[in-house]
């Protein structure tokens, strides 16, 4: 810690009036960043701190488990719209912008990478994504992936290391009949029989013969068809609200064959429908984040930032 973080620390940490103090100062100590105060009120307290090292979304995720604050990737949604809940904005600085190529076809990209940094090396995907955005904004955001069943794989994405809201992490990637891997760490043993359970109800059947996916996780990721399954697929779009992404292996698409949600028209959904989005998207968010440590799914808000 520097001497000018040092003596900011040592300011903030003299006599914490709340246990929300104390959390912020146990995170700025914990990554060494200041953090910043936002909102402060009878609804919620909101706060925001950069951090900029590969072991510092884990302190922060433990500290929020421990104090009972969201943990809400900056970008998401504005900090008007966090309410009923103390919640830390967390930015992704420049020291987790690490890029390491594998071959000329495929990469591993740190969360903080910028988009614009891969579509200047020909990821084509990224053709029609505001260059500012980081790899975690990217993949959290429904409106630049393909929307239609079965093409979730135009995204790129192989392989996503992910921390969960229960500190656990995993690899996910390609899931074979023989992979065991996933199914080692509890949250995806939990996760996935579920997941393959609800891909078999009758309006999800239904949805995957359709023009579109409606819904907010990408079930059609675990269905054979086209590709092989893949179980990081699942979280393209998950508007930041099941899992915290720290890594992302990335395939290169030499042009861009997407589809996005603003390219069409979107339906109406009739009540069936509407009552299987709730449950499917509810469900998941249950297994995976019951606490609320991330954003829910309804409160995804992105806007645009430089």
């Amino acid at each position: 810690m520097d001497r000018r973080s040092f003596m900011q620390f040592g300011r903030a940490a003299v006599l914490p009036t709340s246990t929300w103090e104390t959390f912020c100062q146990r995170v700025q100590r914990s990554v060494r960043a200041p953090v910043r105060q936002l909102k402060d009120h009878e609804q919620g307290c909101v706060a925001e701190v950069t951090i900029d090292r590969t072991g510092d979304s884990k302190h922060i995720l433990a500290l929020c488990r421990e104090y009972q604050v969201s943990m809400i990737l900056a970008g998401s949604t504005p900090e008007q719209s966090l309410f009923g809940r103390d919640c830390l904005i967390v930015r992704l600085g420049s020291g987790l912008r690490s890029l390491e190529h594998l071959g000329e076809q495929a990469c591993l990209a740190q969360g903080g990478v910028l988009v614009g940094q891969l579509y200047a090396l020909g990821y084509q995907q990224f053709a029609r994504v505001p260059s500012h955005l980081t790899i975690a904004q990217w993949l959290a955001n429904p409106a630049y992936h393909d929307c239609r069943p079965y093409f979730s794989f135009l995204s790129g994405v192989e392989r996503l290391y992910a921390l969960f809201s229960d500190e656990s992490e995993a690899v996910l990637g390609d899931f074979g009949v023989d992979d065991r891997a996933a199914l080692s760490v509890p949250i995806l043993n939990r996760t996935i029989p579920n997941a393959f359970e609800l891909l078999r109800e009758d309006q999800v059947e239904q949805q995957l013969e359709q023009a579109i996916w409606p819904y907010a996780y990408r079930l059609d990721a675990l269905k054979k068809k086209r590709v092989e399954v893949n179980l990081a697929r699942l979280f393209i779009g998950h508007k930041a609200s099941l899992l915290w992404a720290q890594s992302v292996l990335i395939r290169k698409m030499p042009e861009d064959y997407l589809c996005l949600p603003s390219d069409i028209q979107w339906p109406e959904p009739n009540l069936d429908l509407s009552v299987s989005l709730d449950h499917v998207q509810a469900r998941l968010k249950g297994i995976l984040d019951s606490e609320g440590l991330f954003l829910y799914y309804d409160e995804w808000r992105p806007f645009d930032e430089v």
